[in-house]
């Protein structure tokens, strides 16, 4: 792809955005580059001309036009945030993105109805959760007790299992501390870690310690800490290996994201406030994004 800016952008990037960030853009870019038969970067190409593109002629691999609101934002975001880069003018790009929100408000909405309708409940998760155990499963229920009790996301279930707080002081990973009295979980690397920082809870849980325990007797020896989630030959995961590999193990598969949608839609149902501001709080998530974004009904912000 013969596109210089675009290459420094990423070049100076590198150290500041993640991979999957960085990964986005690359494609999105490129798919930008090639609608165009490759004659110009996209950041030089004009802007009326771009937004027309972008509103009706982008195509998917199926050659469909792109017509998902979302989908068509992540694209004017990526041109956007090039050009800006390089002080190219934006405002008519910037214009044309804010249109598309009524349009994306419908589509979430449309698909609350739709997952409202299909996904499981919480007493679902609550009995493939006893279930785990009952199978044997350990790393299974430890990964879905983290995410119905801690809200997890699939980052943040990269979790090193030790037995001191003197051994969990690396600010690169994430801790699961089982000590005689209680279990500490150090969260440090998670999607809005530079908001709030490191996050620790102190909590009591018998059958937590048992799965953990008996996880434990399948590690090897000699070493001081135990990931969670590593490969069949015990190398780490990429964050899309990551999600398939939690996906395993939950009830049909389903995603963190769809486990934090029954949980906040059964602290609607009760009317939890309670429940829903420390589910915010343990997930590191806003409470008005987790009601825009993972509500299953509409309710107003608080």
């Amino acid at each position: 792809m013969n596109t210089p800016k675009f290459n420094k952008y990423i070049e100076n990037k590198e150290d500041k955005l993640s991979k999957n960030t960085l990964a986005t853009y690359t494609r999105l870019y490129k798919k930008l580059y090639k609608h165009f038969n490759e004659e110009k970067e996209p950041i030089e190409i004009d802007e009326e001309i771009l937004i027309d593109a972008i509103l009706n002629d982008m195509t998917n691999d199926k050659g469909e036009i792109l017509s998902n609101p979302n989908t068509l934002t992540t694209i004017f975001n990526t041109i956007i945030i090039i050009k800006k880069e390089f002080d190219y003018p934006i405002t008519k790009l910037l214009k044309a993105k804010e249109k598309l929100l009524a349009d994306i408000y419908e589509h979430r909405e449309n698909r609350k109805i739709v997952k409202a309708n299909t996904l499981p409940t919480f007493k679902d998760l609550k009995t493939h959760l006893k279930n785990s155990l009952e199978r044997d499963d350990y790393v299974g229920y430890i990964i879905n007790f983290m995410m119905m009790n801690f809200f997890t996301r699939n980052k943040d279930l990269d979790i090193y299992i030790t037995t001191s707080v003197k051994l969990a002081k690396d600010p690169t990973k994430n801790y699961l501390v089982i000590r005689n009295w209680d279990i500490l979980y150090i969260k440090n690397v998670y999607k809005t870690s530079r908001t709030y920082g490191q996050k620790t809870f102190s909590f009591r849980d018998r059958k937590l310690t048992y799965a953990v325990q008996n996880f434990l007797k399948s590690q090897p020896e000699g070493v001081t800490e135990w990931r969670l989630m590593v490969g069949e030959n015990g190398e780490p995961l990429d964050e899309t290996s990551q999600a398939k590999f939690i996906r395993k193990y939950t009830f049909k598969n389903l995603s963190e994201s769809d486990i934090f949608k029954i949980r906040v839609n059964e602290f609607e149902k009760k009317s939890d406030l309670k429940g829903l501001l420390e589910a915010s709080k343990k997930r590191g998530t806003n409470v008005n994004t987790v009601i825009t974004n993972y509500s299953l009904k509409n309710i107003k912000s608080v």
